[in-house]
């Protein structure tokens, strides 16, 4: 039997702070709005031990807390008629609907309502949100995108929206995918279904106010101009169209596989400027986190030669994260099994973590993402320490 709890806890190597994680719970499908059952949000220590949690109205897809220890929540739900995307015949992976916001005792600060949101969201510095949502495309775009399972075409394919909101709810900029991807460019991987063009699943802000975004079915990583619109680079995509109009698929260390979590590393950091992403390589197996210098396009730092545990390789189809801390280590979310490790520069595993327990929904042991706090993050966080 597997342990359970922090399983590795090296006090020497690893980063001293708080992890932010929550169970990806389904919804219940067609269930009265009235009657959902819970989401929660958990703060736990190096130990393991939780030193706090959030209960939210909802099923909850992941959340993140604020400098203020504010926690900022996506929250799942089926509401919505038949042609709402996401649920029922338009069943998509990211379903989300609800942007939520809770004071550190979980009193309900802001509710914003979209049920075209799906995926990821940020608080903005400047004030208000921005989130992903979906919207359809259509029918002769639909037609001319190139690759994915020609069997699956529902007639109908979705892609995604960057949408802004203030505080009080209003949409105040969007970028629509649409207008920037290419249908002889921009190929669906051979594995995915013709659901959605793109299925980007994160949203990093940068620090000029550029998106970066992970396409899972254009296994890539965009940056988007927030001043222009345009697509300021793309890296990863194994996909392509050679001259003679043939689909092509690549390999190698610079390609990615249905990557999630991509970011630029943040400036104070080891590797800042740097795009760090979950590469979960669904074509080979063996999932990493990988490091791309953005000039070059070039891996030049990756993990998967570490975390092989009970004779278990890293491997996470979907979902997932990894975030560089303040000592060069990575954090790395291996969310389809619920595990959480901190890897060296070296490679060495010097902390780890495992789900305790499963939850009663459909996805009983997954994590979408989690996040390390330091101890001077916020204040609510200091008074934690003994």
């Amino acid at each position: 039997m597997f342990q359970k709890g922090t399983t590795v806890y090296d006090r020497e190597k690893a980063f001293d702070g708080y992890t932010l994680w929550a169970p990806l719970q389904t919804m219940q499908e067609g269930a009265d709005e009235d009657w959902q059952y819970p989401g929660h949000a958990y703060l736990i220590g190096m130990d393991g031990a939780i030193v706090h949690e959030w209960l939210l109205p909802y099923p909850t897809m992941y959340a993140q807390l604020l400098p203020d220890g504010h926690l900022l929540a996506g929250l799942r739900t089926t509401k919505g008629d038949e042609g709402r995307p996401g649920v029922r015949a338009n069943a998509m992976g990211g379903t989300q609907g609800i942007l939520y916001e809770a004071d550190w005792d979980g009193k309900e600060v802001f509710r914003h309502e979209d049920l075209a949101m799906h995926h990821d969201f940020r608080r903005l510095p400047g004030g208000g949100y921005a989130y992903l949502a979906w919207e359809p495309l259509e029918d002769d775009v639909r037609r001319a995108v190139r690759g994915g399972q020609s069997c699956s075409d529902r007639g109908v394919m979705w892609c995604d929206v960057i949408r802004e909101i203030d505080d009080s709810g209003r949409i105040v900029w969007e970028w629509h995918a649409k207008d920037h991807l290419s249908a002889d460019r921009h190929v669906i991987g051979p594995i995915y279904k013709r659901h959605e063009w793109s299925h980007f699943n994160d949203l990093s802000p940068c620090a000029n106010g550029d998106y970066v975004c992970s396409s899972r079915y254009l296994d890539s990583v965009f940056r988007i101009s927030r001043r222009t619109g345009e697509i300021a680079w793309q890296i990863g995509s194994p996909s392509s169209i050679g001259a003679d109009g043939a689909l092509r698929f690549g390999t190698g260390p610079d390609t990615l596989g249905g990557p999630h979590d991509a970011h630029i590393i943040p400036e104070g950091l080891p590797g800042a400027g740097h795009l760090l992403c979950y590469d979960n390589n669904t074509y080979g197996f063996i999932s990493r986190a990988a490091e791309f210098d953005t000039e070059s396009g070039r891996l030049v730092w990756e993990s998967s030669s570490c975390g092989f545990q009970h004779g278990r390789v890293p491997f996470s189809c979907f979902i997932s994260g990894a975030r560089r801390l303040p000592n060069g280590n990575t954090l790395i979310c291996e969310g389809g099994n619920g595990r959480f490790y901190e890897v060296t520069p070296e490679k060495e595993v010097v902390w780890e973590y495992w789900r305790p327990e499963p939850d009663a929904s459909l996805t009983p042991w997954i994590v979408f993402r989690c996040l390390r706090y330091a101890p001077d993050y916020a204040a609510m966080l200091a008074a934690l320490k003994p």
